[in-house]
């Protein structure tokens, strides 16, 4: 199981690699076709995370692991509520409010470092929570019994996670293993393991959807400009980008056993 020293310790050197090779959002695109470009790919999944939290104007949302704080700006954007974001990472908690000033919306968003296994806010502080792209850092079980103990009753949790669709081939189980250390991974779930997972956190399911099939080009893109950029990046970051680099372009990075879940669940 990663740490929270090894989580942030990871993404003192990815958050540079995305932004140089990706773009300021660091999550998979939801691509209609494999030729759109990654900006309008990954602005369309933050809007379909947006469009299922369904948040109100006057509502108070946490976002869990917020990374540099782009789709909590865009969330922002578009409905007036107090939305606070956490991530284990200073540098990315000190981005994130820098570019919130930039926008215009700093009154009303904020970013703090924060464990998400340990909030520092009140039971039932929320009434709705999004985790997206970061579970899959963290003991799931854990981190879902406590943000339903920050969600108020009928609060609402929205979350974007990796999925193990089938198992891998032994060719490829040492080369996953190595992948899951270097980037502080924790091993990814089921779509039964994740019904379990909810159940067990005191949360109610309400909808499950994956949406492998409109993630697939993500990492075929992220390795075309990694490889793009590959020397610079090494340059510029060393040894522990280098490593990062191998796993994105290894073939184990882009393979179909494993894909893209949504979940829609609240707190009764």
């Amino acid at each position: 199981m990663t740490s929270p020293k090894q989580v942030s310790d990871f993404y003192d050197v990815y958050t540079h690699v995305l932004l140089s090779s990706w773009d300021v959002n660091f999550h998979y695109g939801y691509w209609l076709s494999d030729d759109e470009p990654v900006a309008v790919a990954v602005r369309r999944m933050t809007d379909v995370l947006i469009d299922l939290l369904a948040l109100r104007p006057g509502e108070r949302m946490l976002d869990v692991g917020c990374g540099i704080g782009e789709p909590a700006l865009r969330l922002a954007s578009q409905v007036d509520a107090d939305i606070t974001g956490v991530s284990i990472n200073l540098g990315q908690v000190l981005e994130a409010n820098r570019r919130a000033e930039a926008a215009g919306v700093g009154a009303r968003i904020r970013f703090e470092e924060a464990d998400a296994l340990e909030l520092p806010y009140r039971d039932g502080n929320f009434d709705a929570a999004w985790a997206f792209e970061s579970l899959l850092h963290m003991n799931r079980d854990r981190a879902l019994r406590e943000i339903r103990r920050v969600l108020r009753p009928g609060g609402r949790l929205v979350i974007a996670d990796l999925l193990q669709r089938a198992p891998l081939s032994p060719d490829h189980r040492e080369a996953f293993d190595d992948a899951l250390t270097k980037f502080a991974l924790s091993a990814l779930p089921t779509v039964d393991d994740y019904r379990a997972f909810i159940g067990e956190a005191g949360l109610v399911l309400d909808q499950v959807i994956d949406v492998s099939e409109h993630t697939r080009p993500t990492m075929r893109h992220l390795a075309a400009s990694i490889r793009a950029r590959q020397t610079e990046l090494v340059e510029q970051h060393g040894e522990a980008a280098r490593q990062l680099i191998d796993v994105l372009l290894h073939p184990v990075a882009d393979l179909p056993e494993y894909g893209y879940i949504l979940i829609n669940a609240h707190r009764p």
